[in-house]
């Protein structure tokens, strides 16, 4: 089974990951939560994102395309990257999600993917 773990920041946690030694040992410790998910064949992509002023939010009202910048207003969290897994059950990716090493800071979503058909849903 397929799972996106969607991985959200915010300002402090953003500059706890980019500044000084912890900053360098937290992307160290994403670069082995990454190494070993690939050996293990259960890494499908990921990606960060860009910093959220380079976003805009797109809503249709009536036809008519709304575009605002940056990430949905009433949020002070953000999506910052994601993890797309494939592996047995949702206790793995659960598993995977807790040992992200942001995951102290700012929480991680576990979705299973839906199929083509919209089985899983």
């Amino acid at each position: 089974m397929k799972y996106m773990l969607l991985i959200y920041d915010n300002p402090d946690t953003r500059e706890k990951m980019f500044s000084g030694d912890a900053g360098e040992q937290l992307l160290a410790d994403v670069d082995a939560v990454i190494a070993e998910l690939t050996a293990s064949g259960e890494l499908l992509g990921s990606e960060a994102l860009a910093d959220p002023s380079n976003t805009r939010t797109v809503k249709v009202a009536d036809g008519v395309p709304m575009v605002t910048d940056g990430p949905f207003i009433e949020s002070k969290e953000h999506m910052g990257g994601y993890l797309l897994v494939e592996c047995d059950s949702l206790e793995r990716a659960t598993e995977i999600a807790a040992r992200w090493p942001s995951a102290p800071f700012a929480p991680l979503e576990v979705r299973p993917v839906m199929d083509a058909g919209g089985e899983d849903m």
